[in-house]
């Protein structure tokens, strides 16, 4: 459901109300229930099933592919100021050389990445992503928040058009501004300096730290607990309207996503269909987390880099997603299970 107020969202992204034409409405209609309802104390996630799904039969159709993009520096992420969901912050020079690089760094589309990424984990320098076949994003959500539209514009802009590209995009015009997709709502430590945090709020600015969720309290409101929640509302969005998207296309969507075998293993197939939705690095975390039926006590255990990418498979009749991989800061790494890479021991110990 689209919210009726957004926090800290600028007016001028008020103009993503224009998506909700006819068709956008009926997409809304068909959100299906993954999350059960919970207070503010009670993580959405957590309520869902927890058993990891089974992997499908040799007839089953393909999982759907999504690609989580964190957005490249800010102004704010050089200086240790926390953004959450305002907007004043704007990409650095090298958040646009990072922007611009990405379709190389993660998709590995041929385009020479240079030093832009140097100064981040996990950089690999020149290598590429998980190989060399065709990118075709099928559709674009993105965050209302300026370093997020500006990161998608320059990820556009850089890399080759024509038919033979490497990476195909659908036109700016199709890209869906989502207001779920802003940061995390920090509402009085926004614009603030780490600094100040730490000696204005020392206990809540250490639980913040430390990822934990109940410990993280501002202006009497729990912000990570709030987040997680409204990452399942995404899923269910997003989902929904993929779903739809495909009914309405028919046979030549569903033909996508078949030709890259089944959408688990790196193959020499033409092409890789997927849905991208450009985001923020703390929402970036509670979508991976929650894709996974996970809580907010994962925080901080799969930092998004700026212009960090996840790649999430996900079956449409499954509750939880398939796998997933990093695409940046790791390309190349193995597709797995989040649920199953954690393991028992972070299951017994967990407390929310």
């Amino acid at each position: 459901m689209i919210p009726t107020t957004m926090p800290s969202v600028p007016g001028a992204a008020r103009r993503v109300y224009l998506f909700l034409t006819l068709s956008s409405i009926v997409r809304l209609m068909h959100v299906s229930a993954l999350h059960t309802s919970t207070s503010a104390s009670t993580n959405a996630s957590a309520n869902r099933k927890m058993s990891t799904p089974s992997r499908p039969s040799s007839s089953s159709p393909p999982p759907r592919r999504f690609f989580v993009l964190r957005h490249g520096q800010t102004n704010h992420n050089a200086l240790g100021i926390l953004q959450g969901s305002s907007d004043a912050s704007r990409l650095t020079n090298l958040g646009t050389e990072q922007a611009q690089a990405i379709g190389s760094a993660a998709l590995g589309i041929g385009i020479g990445i240079g030093s832009a990424h140097g100064g981040e984990s996990g950089s690999s320098g020149s290598q590429s992503g998980s190989g060399s076949s065709k990118v075709s994003i099928k559709s674009v959500y993105v965050s209302p928040l300026t370093r997020a539209r500006h990161t998608l514009e320059l990820l556009r802009s850089s890399v080759p058009r024509g038919p033979d590209a490497p990476l195909v995009l659908p036109p700016p015009s199709e890209d869906v501004i989502l207001p779920n997709l802003r940061e995390i709502d920090l509402y009085s430590w926004q614009d603030r300096t780490k600094d100040y945090l730490r000696e204005r709020h020392p206990e809540e600015y250490a639980a913040w730290k430390k990822g934990d969720p109940n410990g993280v309290v501002v202006d009497g409101r729990k912000p990570l607990l709030e987040l997680w929640e409204r990452a399942g509302k995404v899923w269910d969005e997003v989902r929904s309207a993929e779903l739809l998207r495909d009914e309405e296309l028919g046979e030549e969507s569903k033909a996508l996503y078949s030709s890259h075998d089944d959408g688990e293993e790196d193959a020499a197939a033409a092409t890789q269909s997927a849905t991208l939705l450009v985001c923020h690095g703390t929402l970036g975390q509670a979508l991976l987390g929650s894709a996974f039926g996970l809580d907010a006590t994962i925080f901080r255990r799969n930092k998004f880099p700026n212009c960090g990418m996840a790649e999430i498979l996900w079956h449409d009749d499954d509750d939880m997603a398939t796998a997933w991989r990093w695409r940046y800061p790791t390309p190349g790494s193995e597709l797995g299970c989040l649920r199953e890479q954690l393991g028992s021991y972070y299951f017994s110990k967990r407390k929310l």
